[in-house]
């Protein structure tokens, strides 16, 4: 019985393919073995100021540093693992990313957070501080009297001392300002 020589070479091809799945199949089971570092991280990672750049503008001094109580944003929920920032300046823009060249000097790296969000304006001599929303997409949102009130976009709002404000959906932090609290100012 005489086989055909196109027979002998497909058997051997085939026999070839095989071998080589059993040898990828034995490197798959040693090197999936080793844990693979994660390539996503588990929490969000904070924009950082650039080495060598100050967020503060260096004739700043801030008011309540004077009197001995420094004004920041407290964090009070949205971002996992960061407590709270300074107030780093009277006229800054809140947003999504630090950007000095857009003025967004205080960045909350959230999704609901816009690019441009809100800006923080404030006079020491008046000790009045305000917030407008630049139209941003999920809005901002200011508690008072135990509920959440949406600024309309455009439009200033004052804040006071320990106020608490909602950026986006998820961000929701306390300003610790030197100025009397909301309560003790609409006491009648």
């Amino acid at each position: 019985m005489d086989i055909n020589p196109i027979l002998w070479i497909a058997v051997i091809i085939l026999l070839v393919i095989a071998i080589l799945q059993i040898l990828y199949l034995f490197w798959l089971s040693v090197t999936l073995r080793e844990p693979r570092p994660a390539r996503q991280p588990n929490a969000p990672i904070m924009p950082t100021t650039p080495s060598g750049m100050n967020t503060i503008p260096p004739n700043y001094q801030n008011p309540a540093t004077r009197a001995g109580t420094a004004s920041k944003l407290v964090i009070v929920s949205g971002l996992p693992g960061q407590k709270d920032m300074p107030i780093p300046g009277n006229n800054f823009g809140i947003g999504r990313f630090y950007s000095p060249e857009n003025n967004i000097l205080v960045a909350l790296d959230e999704k609901s957070i816009s690019r441009r969000h809100a800006v923080f304006m404030g006079d020491e001599a008046l000790g009045e501080f305000y917030l407008t929303d630049t139209n941003s997409s999920y809005g901002t949102s200011i508690r008072k009297e135990n509920s959440f009130e949406m600024l309309p976009p455009g439009q200033r709002e004052r804040i006071y001392n320990e106020d608490v404000v909602q950026f986006g959906n998820n961000v929701t932090v306390r300003f610790l300002l030197p100025t009397a609290t909301r309560t003790a100012v609409t006491r009648f």
